[in-house]
């Protein structure tokens, strides 16, 4: 089990590094990995008086009220100018990051424009970005884009709650192939976004909600509405003008079906504690939507994954989070979000579900034709004869299997450690 959590860098590699300006918690938007917990080395004050290579981290929230609101006090004391002749110098690197899913490039247009106006050299300044797709100068993209630290946060929960069957075994294969199904999909949703509100109005439409596992809870969690149905109505509004919505009205009526929730009440009120000891040394706790039911996903053949953004930038943003992956690792998976992400799933070494589902809306880069299309496939999916969906999707699952596998594979401690040498080593 902990032969799949192991990590290439030195247990010492860290300790020469010293980061300014965040917390353990702050680090790439993980807070509870312990590894970074244990060995990451932080300091609260300017004094800068040791023989550590150290590290000026800015995090997207941290501009968050400058870039929006132009509120300069905040950037003046996350980037202050007392800093700026040492990172000039190199004797101080400044890393702007965002450790989020969501990171278009021109987030930062502004801040570095304030950095440049304090006097700081463009080419000093290093970035940290969940965009895959991303042009910034000086920039890491992450491979698990806002999902970096995976096997870790993902894979340790799933071997905790799920070891014996996880990765899945051959014995549990042929187990779940003799499962009943009593749904086609599992498609869980929690905030509000307006591409899950066309998908839930399509499926609805179509007399299909019946026919899945589906949830939109319009937060996290049936106790936790962050959007009024005023609001709602306002952001579909403009959104749908070029969908194909046959019935208005009834896209709005439908709001009043929710939420729809098919979790415990209580099910996104507090992170959960990895039981397995040798796990907890690693983490020692975990988000519950890093975990799905396999109940859920025993009782149907597909998933569909929507993502929280679906804005494609016009080809400039891509990324995946915890959503799509899941996905993937559990049963054959379609996805609403955002283009390239199969491209980029399949350069990490997944494989897709292209038996099942015509895969070329990955290409396109238009968000409404790329959602249209995919609600096509789903439509289609869902009405296919069950005995041709069966035994496609079981035949599928050895996929499902490879990509459990690959889950584990990639070491983003080392990718962490070989970005900082990249910045430091001259």
């Amino acid at each position: 089990m902990l032969d799949k959590l192991k990590t290439k860098v030195n247990d010492e590699y860290f300790d020469k590094y010293l980061f300014y300006n965040c917390e353990s918690h702050n680090i790439i938007g993980i807070p509870y990995v312990n590894y970074f917990n244990q060995r990451l080395k932080f300091s609260n004050e300017m004094n800068f008086d040791n023989d550590k290579i150290k590290i000026w981290y800015v995090r997207n929230d941290n501009c968050a009220d400058f870039v929006y609101g132009d509120n300069r006090e905040q950037i003046e004391s996350t980037i202050p100018k007392k800093i700026v002749k040492m990172i000039n110098k190199k004797e101080l690197f400044l890393v702007l990051s965002t450790g989020s899913e969501f990171d278009c490039d021109h987030f930062w247009d502004k801040v570095v424009n304030y950095c440049v106006e304090i006097g700081i050299g463009e080419e000093n300044i290093h970035f940290i970005t969940s965009n895959i797709k991303t042009q910034l100068p000086n920039s890491h993209s992450f491979k698990y884009s806002g999902l970096p630290h995976s096997k870790y946060d993902v894979g340790v929960c799933w071997l905790d709650k799920y070891g014996d069957i996880f990765p899945y075994t051959d014995e549990y294969i042929n187990k779940f192939k003799n499962i009943d199904k009593e749904k086609k999909f599992l498609c869980l949703n929690a905030h509000y976004r307006e591409h899950r509100h066309y998908l839930y109005y399509k499926l609805f439409h179509h007399n299909l909600l019946s026919k899945g596992i589906f949830s939109f809870t319009l937060g996290q969690g049936i106790n936790h509405v962050e959007h009024e149905k005023e609001r709602m109505i306002e952001e579909w509004k403009s959104y749908s003008e070029h969908l194909d919505v046959e019935n208005y009205d009834e896209s709005i009526t439908i709001l009043n079906f929710l939420p729809i929730n098919v979790e415990q009440d209580n099910f996104w009120d507090e992170y959960y504690e990895v039981k397995n000891p040798k796990l907890k040394s690693i983490n020692s706790i975990y988000r519950p939507w890093t975990l799905k039911d396999i109940n859920m996903i025993e009782k149907t053949y597909f998933n569909i994954s929507t993502e929280s953004n679906c804005d494609g930038d016009h080809g400039k943003f891509s990324y995946f989070s915890e959503k799509v992956l899941l996905g993937w690792i559990t049963q054959p998976t379609i996805l609403l979000g955002t283009p390239h992400t199969i491209k980029h799933f399949k350069n990490l070494g997944y494989e897709s579900f292209d038996e099942l589902f015509d895969e070329s809306y990955d290409d396109i880069m238009d968000n409404d034709e790329r959602q249209k299309k995919v609600i096509q496939e789903i439509l289609r999916v869902c009405e296919m004869d069950e005995k041709k969906l069966k035994d496609i999707c079981f035949n599928l699952l050895p996929k499902v299997q490879h990509n459990q596998r690959v889950l584990f594979e990639h070491d983003s401690i080392e990718e962490f450690a070989g970005f900082l040498e990249s910045i430091t080593n001259d």
